[in-house]
């Protein structure tokens, strides 16, 4: 089962729990707080009250300004009253998410603002050994899960070794505005994870960063929309320095792994079929029905492009 799950209960552990709600205006992030984990050994969980308690006093005093330690209370009554039956704790699904493409884009700074609301230095080059596996705990509209970001150097792991090894339940293809290389380095990305038939079954998103660099720009916005449209993955800009989109994307990734289900069953009602590239009007044809035939080409890029933006449905 691609979707592994992990039992939050340990003792006197915390994690950072991201919150946010889907409303009919966007995404909106109701704040970071830190829950307990409660072990899965009987016995750890009995020593109650007061190591929790100066645990508490002392989390709290860490806490950066905005962060809550409601929930930290919550999780020790909870771990309290939980002592005698660990077994029947909660388990929280957790999925893995891919982070690909070139060095330099900026996925590792991406996967460290995944992990807090707090704005980051985004340009600071001791992120740079930062690369590795990170959980992020995420509560959306009330209901939490895990995402495992899993990042790579580039130099170190090919996409096709990343997903042999790690078979990801959703795709990060991640390229920088700034620099064309990297563009070209996510469209090879993604050609072979449509030939190795992966977009058929998980989530792929295709993430221009560093938007805020707009001055430098070697990749417009409508580039990146074309070649997502042209894969039918999901597309999306992101600047980290800025922290612009960053719990956008978060969210979407959700999203789309939580949407796998429906996919792959989409998926087996089609059949495998091989997709060519969208129609345009340089390879349309002629004749008179040409103009008609690029009308309805236009017409679904714009339908299309609306969609691919929206990374909260299939």
């Amino acid at each position: 089962d691609p979707a592994a799950t992990h039992s939050h209960s340990g003792p006197a552990e915390y994690y950072r729990l991201r919150s946010f709600s889907i409303t009919p205006s966007g995404i909106f992030n109701l704040g970071d707080s830190f829950r307990s984990r409660r072990s899965r050994s009987n016995g750890s969980v009995a020593s109650t009250t007061s190591s929790n308690s100066d645990d508490l006093r002392e989390l709290r005093d860490r806490l950066p300004s905005g962060a809550s330690v409601s929930s930290v209370e919550a999780g020790r009554t909870a771990a309290a009253a939980g002592a005698a039956g660990t077994a029947d704790a909660p388990r929280v699904p957790c999925f893995k998410v891919a982070m690909l493409g070139a060095s330099g884009v900026g996925k590792t700074t991406l996967t460290y603002q995944f992990t807090t609301s707090e704005y980051i230095c985004a340009y600071d080059t001791s992120l740079d050994e930062e690369f590795g596996q990170k959980t992020v705990s995420v509560l959306l509209d009330g209901q939490e899960s895990d995402l495992e970001i899993v990042d790579h150097p580039a130099a170190e792991m090919s996409a096709e070794a990343f997903c042999a090894t790690y078979n990801p339940d959703v795709f990060v293809v991640v390229y920088s505005v700034v620099e064309r290389r990297t563009f070209q380095a996510a469209e090879d990305i993604l050609l072979f994870l449509w030939k190795s038939d992966y977009m058929t079954t998980r989530g792929v998103v295709l993430v221009g960063n560093k938007a805020d660099l707009e001055r430098k720009r070697e990749v417009s916005t409508s580039e990146g929309r074309r070649l997502a449209n042209s894969c039918s993955c999901k597309f999306i800009e992101t600047s980290s320095g800025l922290d612009h989109n960053v719990d956008e994307l978060l969210v979407g990734l959700l999203a789309q792994v939580q949407l796998n289900p429906r996919r792959e069953a989409l998926s087996r009602r089609k059949g495998r079929k091989k997709r060519g590239p969208p129609p345009t009007p340089s390879n349309s044809g002629g004749g008179a029905s040409t103009g008609k035939r690029i009308l309805r080409h236009l017409l679904g890029i714009k339908r299309k492009a609306r969609s691919c933006e929206n990374l909260l449905v299939l």
